[in-house]
Parts: structure tokens; sequence; C-alpha cells
């Protein structure tokens, strides 16, 4: 299967669903992701990727990001923290998400939040 159509390009800062819905598996990936675990991945089209390439793609999404997926990353990084921004877009999520991927590959690197 050809890469491209498994895992797509944005279109003028849109995604489309599978990525979005992608995006959405990856946060719940990242929470529960153990200590000693390799990187978590998350199928599209039935190809497994790693959720930090699905955090790439989706930083500079300019799609709203709705509210289940919100709540997801509101469990990780707190309610707070997510709520004082508003409404988010993907490319907010991916760059707050990034990070915290960062973390658990080097534990030393834990960013720091307000």
């Amino acid at each position: 299967m050809d890469m491209h159509k498994v895992f797509p390009d944005l279109f003028e800062g849109h995604a489309p669903i599978t990525l979005q819905n992608a995006f959405h598996e990856a946060l719940e990936a990242l929470e529960e992701w153990g200590e000693k675990d390799e990187e978590p991945l998350v199928p599209i089209h039935g190809v497994a990727i790693p959720i930090s390439s699905v955090f790439v793609r989706m930083s500079a999404c300019t799609d709203l990001m709705p509210l289940r997926t919100q709540g997801v990353l509101e469990a990780i990084i707190g309610r707070d923290l997510v709520r004082a921004s508003g409404r988010m877009l993907y490319a907010d999520a991916a760059r707050l998400a990034m990070p915290l991927f960062a973390a658990r590959v080097d534990p030393g690197a834990l960013p720091a939040y307000p």
C-alpha cells in the first residue's frame, strides 16, 4: 500500500478524519504508555504508525479539535491548562503532546507546566 495514502498529508492545514482519529488514539496511547514500554503505535488504514509521527504530522493542523479529544488531553496535562486556552486546534494539542512524548523517551526532559 502507498505510504502517502496510509499516512496522508494535511491539505491547506486540514487533516482527513482518519488522521484526526489517529491523533485521538495517539493521545490515548500516550496516556497509557508504561515506563518500560516501547513507543506506542496507532493504526491508520491497517498500518501501525508511531504516535510521535502522528503528533508531528498534526503539529500544523488548523482544524478545531473536538471536545472528546480535548478531554483526553485534559486527562494527560491537566484540565486547567487546556481549558485556559479555550477551544484548541490540533496543532496546539500536538505541540503540548510532543514534550510529553519526549519526556517518556528521556525522563530527564520532563516539561515544566504551570
